[in-house]
């Protein structure tokens, strides 16, 4: 133990005596160790830790799904009866809301605000196994079509409005303007689990019955999510052919569901998975993905560090021979090198910790991943503990390596007397080698970071087919019965329109149901007549003077009119796809649809495509019609999944906020503003994947490759001090400047070109992940996505730069060092020797 003591000590005043090695060495190792524990940690916390409910296990999400699809639970109303009432391995069944729409809430009477909302069957709280802390849970007669509304509050809801009144039990609130009684309150620790937003980005504010029906608007589409829990000596396995029994059943009772399949002719089939799997099963991959990414990063930062301390430690030679004439045996030499990593390792530890602690904030502050809420943020205590393993875990690779490597030089190598001609042979070799790899890993970093940022940079310049410039967007929902009509939903909207259309500094100002790259409505249409050219349409009921107010250009017929009212003839206009493909070589102008609330509406007009999910996707399908014209069911169901939005074109600077909530309150004060924002955000926030994960692969690989370069400049310039004798005969010898500086310069290449031939072939069998990655990251590469393959940046467009780049950062790192040497005066060189 007084060994260990000493050899640390001695270890200590080694590397402060060598202040700029032992501070790149720490800044190197807080950084790839912070980054690598914060992703970690994130990791541990949502993958691995089971769910924060009572016997996490038995929990499982039913879905009616594509056998290809990632694990979720998406169920349909009628699927979700029908498997709730034939299964029985379950000892409760639940269904919840798969939008979680926000909602206007007020109480006593007070200003209302915008809240989210979740609505679940009466067993969602049982299947979860987590009661209310305060009051109750819904009842069986609560979840009834037409009951008593009723409401639960999250803790944050009744902390923030109630100041944690325990009164509020048995109140009233008003929810969309409908009165509701508040039955409970959750705890505060309790979390949703579920696989979108709002389950999986935070917990509701408040949940309400779902009161499912075959009646409700979204009964016979797939927009919830069913979750059970199942019988003690039951697992999943086990249900899943009782499920895959009830298929056949299923379709001949429901035949109109054999319509819905895919590319390859797939129908939905019944899946059961835990709910564990479902809850991450849209993050796992990418998390996974981006702990490898910064895996790479760390096993760099050691690698380099391994070079450095091995040209550290072959400087040592002769204190190492000394120690062993004088008796120090080779486990005591490797100790005294390892407590010199130790150091360094613990130092960096320390100093990840903070690295990580950022990071984590960070990385879950503004990754636009749905990364669960469930288990909050990973705590102080984890990251400590992960940031030390991790540590004590990378002093084998760049510590015991170079001990290693000395305890291999003979004894000629280590001799008492003469300096050292040239490097040895084994030195040489290991720092050729870790070179290499570091090249390799970088190669790899750099391809994958340019097809990111590639396909990100493309994405940017794809045109949304709106003129976003001086264009804001307000959102309103207008839930509830009093706007579960057109005429009252028409009034509203157009009362506040002529609000904003009459203040100063606004040019034009229209509203629409389903703004471009943002949710809107979706269902079936064909020409009339025509029912084999069924295709999905996007539905977007809007009032006059929307495309002039959004810049979509009008390529034939006209815009919608003040006299498209109710009662008038039912009209449409459709964006170029649909009249390119349903009229190919004539005007639509004439023609009519049969869409919607189902009734033919006339062709007035075609306008130019717009994006209306996301910029990738091929040119759809879409419908416009006047909002006064659509059916109070069709308005009823649109207000009810979707706000409204109103787009506003100023032609200057102007105090908007104010203008549109003095235009709400006058149409409605019961109305909240939802959202007031830029059309250039929303079509900013369609690429916030993109950005995310392009900048993290190019903060990842511009690191990787800064270590390369000082860990090449390194090597290189050690091999010019080791060999000035060398190049000094070489130069009285003929040898011209010219001739060293090309050796060096070819030197530091060759290694790269190693380095990169190695991470060529590492890359090509990433292919796979780089598909994924671009998926992850929001790039549709399915067939539907024609766009994609515009987008995309070539595998082989990615290689090439990354080569050059790679190439171009070797030259620069061996200029230097091949400069030094061409510098050598050869007399010079040889009078030191």
């Amino acid at each position: 133990m007084t060994g260990w003591i000493q050899d640390v000590r001695f270890a200590g005043r080694q590397l402060r005596k060598s202040p700029g090695f032992t501070l790149t060495a720490l800044i190197t190792l807080a950084v790839g160790i912070g980054v690598t524990t914060a992703v970690y940690s994130v990791v541990q916390t949502v993958l691995l830790q089971p769910l924060p409910y009572p016997d996490p296990n038995s929990l499982v999400g039913v879905a009616f799904t594509y056998p290809h699809e990632r694990p979720n639970a998406e169920e349909t109303g009628g699927t979700y009866e029908f498997v709730r009432d034939r299964i029985h391995a379950f000892s409760a069944v639940a269904l919840m809301d798969d939008s979680g729409p926000s909602v206007n809430l007020s109480v006593n009477g007070g200003h209302p605000m915008q809240v989210t909302s979740l609505g679940v069957t009466e067993g969602y709280f049982r299947t979860l196994g987590v009661m209310p802390a305060l009051g109750r849970a819904f009842l069986p007669e609560e979840d009834r079509a037409g009951a008593p509304h009723a409401a639960i509050l999250s803790d944050g809801l009744w902390k923030r409005l109630f100041n944690r009144d325990p009164s509020i039990v048995g109140r009233a609130i008003h929810v969309n303007q409908e009165s509701f009684t508040v039955v409970g309150v959750m705890p505060a620790t309790f979390a949703v689990a579920a696989e979108t937003a709002p389950g999986v980005m935070a917990t509701p504010d408040l949940w309400r019955p779902l009161q499912l029906g075959s009646k409700d608007p979204g009964y016979d589409g797939d927009n919830y999510q069913m979750i059970a829990r199942l019988k003690p000596g039951f697992s999943a396995a086990q249900v899943q052919p009782q499920l895959t029994a009830l298929e056949q059943p299923f379709y001949q009772l429901y035949p109109g569901y054999r319509q819905w399949f895919d590319e390859a002719k797939m129908l939905h089939q019944f899946r059961v998975r835990k709910l564990q799997d479902v809850v991450v099963s849209d993050v796992r991959r990418s998390l996974l993905t981006v702990l490898g990414g910064v895996v790479a990063v760390l096993l760099i930062a050691c690698l380099n560090l391994a070079g450095l301390m091995t040209a550290r430690a072959m400087r040592r030679k002769r204190e190492i021979a000394l120690r062993s004439a004088l008796g120090g045996s080779p486990a005591q030499i490797l100790r005294l090198v390892v407590s010199e990593g130790l150091w360094l390792a613990v130092g960096g530890g320390v100093l990840a910790t903070f690295v990580a602690v950022v990071a984590t904030r960070i990385l879950l502050r503004n990754a636009p991943l749905a990364i669960p809420a469930l288990r909050g943020a990973p705590s102080a205590s984890l990251l400590t503990g992960v940031a030390m393993m991790v540590a004590v875990a990378s002093t084998a690779i760049f510590s015991i390596l170079p001990a290693w490597a000395l305890l291999r030089s003979s004894t000629q190598e280590m001799r008492l007397n003469g300096s050292a001609v040239g490097e040895t042979v084994s030195h040489a070799r290991i720092s050729r080698v870790l070179m290499v790899l570091q090249v390799a890993l970088a190669m790899v970093l750099v391809s994958t970071a340019s097809i990111l940022l590639g396909t990100f940079l493309n994405l940017r310049s794809v045109p949304s087919g709106v003129e976003p410039k001086q264009l804001a967007v307000v959102q309103v929902t207008l839930q509830g019965d009093r706007y579960a009509n057109t005429l009252r939903t028409t009034q509203f909207v157009t009362k506040v329109l002529d609000g904003l259309r009459h203040a100063p500094g606004v040019d034009r100002a229209a509203a629409v149901n389903g703004l471009p790259l943002d949710r809107g409505l979706n269902d079936q249409g064909y020409p009339t007549g025509r029912a084999e050219l069924e295709r999905t349409l996007e539905f977007r009921p809007i009032t006059q003077g929307y495309f002039a107010a959004m810049g979509i250009p009008m390529l034939m017929g006209r815009d919608i009119a003040e006299s498209d009212v109710a009662g008038s003839e039912p009209v449409v206009v459709i964006g170029a796809t649909a009249a390119r493909k349903w009229w190919p070589g004539r005007s639509p102008i004439g023609e009519s649809i049969h869409y919607g609330d189902r009734r033919d509406r006339r062709i007035v007009g075609v306008v130019t495509d717009v994006h209306t999910n996301s910029l990738v996707e091929s040119q759809g399908f879409v419908v416009y019609a006047p909002m006064t014209q659509i059916s109070d069911e069709l308005t009823s169901a649109i207000n009810g999944w979707f706000p409204t939005s109103f787009v506003v074109r100023t032609a200057a600077q102007v105090p908007l906020a104010e203008i549109v909530r003095r235009a709400i309150a006058e149409a409605d004060p019961e109305i909240p503003v939802a959202k007031l924002t830029t059309m250039q955000s929303v079509i900013d926030n369609t690429i916030q994947q993109p950005r995310f994960f392009s900048m993290l692969s190019v903060g990842f690989s511009a690191f990787a490759l800064l270590l390369t370069v000082i860990g090449l400049f390194g090597l290189l310039s050690y091999q010019v001090t080791n060999r000035t004798r060398e190049i000094g005969v070489r130069m009285a010898l003929g040898a011209n400047r010219f001739d060293i500086l090309r050796i060096f310069l070819a030197r530091g290449v060759a290694l790269a070109a190693a380095g990169i031939a190695a991470g060529w072939a590492a890359s090509l069998l990433l292919r796979p992940i780089w598909h994924q990655l671009l998926v992850d990251a929001g790039v549709d590469m399915s067939a539907n996505a024609a766009g994609a393959g515009n987008v995309a940046m070539n595998s082989a467009q990615a290689m090439t730069i990354a080569i050059g780049t790679i190439l171009a950062a070797a030259a620069a790192a061996s200029w230097l060092p091949a400069r030094n040497a061409a510098s050598v005066e050869p007399m010079q060189a040889l009078r030191t020797e």
